[in-house]
């Protein structure tokens, strides 16, 4: 909790002013650091990086292990079947309690063998230097070493805009599946440094956050440990 002040600060130059929700504030971190599911990444002695996390009470890996083999049979899933057929929470808000984690909704179990990603931020002067791949990497470790057997979480796509304006799935997902020249690896950032990290991006969220730059879609990120 000493840190706090550090945490919100690189929260704060890691977003632009965009989407409700965006920014935590202060509460929101406090509630996280007492879960002890945060990291703060320094770089030459200044606070750079932060990626809080939370174990769900919603999924266990015996789900998350079917929707990654229906993925590597049939391509990316439908998220409206995945919703009906396995009950996670329809967007990022539904899956954070809006970024609080405590709430009414019990949506943390501490006994979970599964992660889900709540956010991860660099400064925004700092970016370009892989740090969001080595917050990822560490929170990966650190969730293997715990017990987990998969992480989660509802990623974003902030290159969506440069090209759509109000796109439907189809055309969310076809970008979703673009790759950037001479890789196999996502075109968009967004989701590059997931799958760069072992994820699988399984299907396409609809008004999964308020977003403008991802024009409110996100993606299902899936990592088997």
């Amino acid at each position: 909790m000493n840190n706090l002040e550090e945490v919100l600060l690189v929260e704060q130059n890691a977003w632009p002013d965009i989407g409700e929700g965006m920014v935590a504030e202060k509460q929101k971190f406090m509630n996280r650091i007492e879960l002890g599911w945060i990291n703060l990444l320094y770089h030459n002695s200044q606070p750079a990086g932060v990626i809080s996390y939370h174990k769900p009470a919603f999924t266990i890996p015996s789900t998350l292990d079917i929707l990654q083999h229906q993925f590597d049979q049939n391509g990316l899933l439908s998220w409206a079947n995945i919703l009906h057929e396995y009950g996670l929470p329809k967007d990022w808000y539904s899956a954070t309690n809006d970024g609080f984690i405590y709430g009414e909704n019990k949506i943390h179990d501490t006994d979970s063998n599964c992660v889900f990603l709540i956010g991860v931020g660099v400064d925004e002067q700092l970016k370009g230097n892989g740090f969001v791949n080595t917050l990822i990497a560490y929170t990966l470790n650190q969730a293997k070493e715990s017990g987990a057997k998969f992480v989660l979480g509802y990623g974003r796509l902030p290159q969506l805009h440069e090209k759509y304006t109000n796109p439907t799935i189809h055309e969310a997902e076809k970008h979703l599946l673009k790759t950037k020249p001479g890789t196999n690896l996502p075109y968009d950032y967004g989701a590059r440094f997931h799958v760069r990290n072992g994820a699988k991006a399984v299907s396409v969220i609809p008004n999964a956050m308020d977003d403008p730059e991802s024009c409110n879609y996100g993606f299902l990120a899936i990592y088997k440990l």
